[in-house]
């Protein structure tokens, strides 16, 4: 549940860090990336966008007379830092150094892994700046597909990348799981799982139900048990079905659709699945999908 938590935190608030900033509308995103690519990125040694960087987010998809609050950008952590001889640990703090010597306005949020800058909205200074968020990436691959949002002016879903993400992980986690150790009246003490970490990918993890004094009601991580399975896209969407695709898996709808198909390789798990899914977006504050809240 925290990674869920983490993925709406960073889109509810990863718009707040630059205070003088307004939002943009959907016709200005173009103008501003292109400042970036020439003001920005050669500071920070990145090649451009579709290179060592990638927007994400739903900046530019909306519908005309929609706004956007910033706009979200991944940036190759390994690139900046071979570019500032910096190592990886510190290169957070070098890039957002640099780019104030340079005379920008920026933020720094640790957690999130990002320096927020003022970027002139459509490139132009007259018309105020608008905040945009360069998020550090170990793979810009991955970044793109976990923070894929949908193209809203071309219909390609009624919802947000959020509920693609929670049906994602739900489907993961339920579809994966060994019990590793027992009681003898067969209550779970250890079990194995899969998850999905938005920062690292697909992940087999290990909990422990056992306390001090017996078993405990929530299960605690065992971190040394810890293995990476997979970030490649391709192979996460062959974990759970047959002959699917990536582009197959980018949306709520194209996802909810191949679940409930033959091509989904649990389909024992369908039930708990959207059970979990259900419960997820409850403790997001987001709504239940129209076919589900009929």
């Amino acid at each position: 549940m925290r990674y869920v938590k983490l993925f709406e935190q960073f889109i509810s608030e990863s718009g707040n860090a630059i205070a003088q900033s307004r939002p943009f509308e959907q016709h200005e995103v173009a103008g501003t990336l292109a400042w970036i690519e020439k003001n920005v990125f050669p500071h920070l040694g990145i090649d451009g966008l579709g290179e060592d960087a990638a927007v994400i987010g739903s900046a530019g998809k909306k519908n005309p007379g929609e706004t956007s609050g910033d706009i979200d950008i991944a940036v190759s952590a390994d690139k900046i830092a071979g570019h500032l001889d910096t190592s990886l640990g510190k290169v957070l703090f070098e890039m957002n150094d640099l780019l104030k010597s340079k005379g920008l306005d920026t933020s720094m949020a640790v957690g999130f892994q990002q320096v927020s800058i003022a970027a002139p909205i459509d490139g132009k200074a007259n018309n105020g700046v608008g905040q945009v968020d360069l998020m550090l990436s170990r793979d810009i691959n991955w970044s793109t597909f976990m923070y894929h949002s949908p193209d809203f002016t071309k219909d390609e879903s009624k919802y947000k990348g959020a509920y693609r993400n929670i049906l994602l992980m739900a489907a993961i986690g339920k579809s994966f799981v060994e019990i590793v150790d027992q009681t003898e009246e067969g209550d779970v003490k250890e079990y194995e799982a899969y998850v999905i970490r938005l920062n690292q990918g697909v992940v087999k993890v290990r909990k422990s139900f056992v306390g001090k004094k017996g078993l405990v009601k929530n299960a605690k991580l065992l971190k040394e048990f810890d293995k990476e399975i997979t970030n490649v896209p391709e192979e996460i969407t062959d974990l759970l079905f047959n002959g699917a695709k990536v582009k197959d898996i980018m949306t709520y709808e194209s996802l909810r659709d191949l679940i409930n198909s033959t091509l989904f390789k649990f389909p024992e798990k369908r039930d708990e699945i959207f059970k979990e899914f259900e419960v997820k977006l409850g403790m997001s504050g987001l709504p239940l999908p129209e076919d589900i809240a009929k």
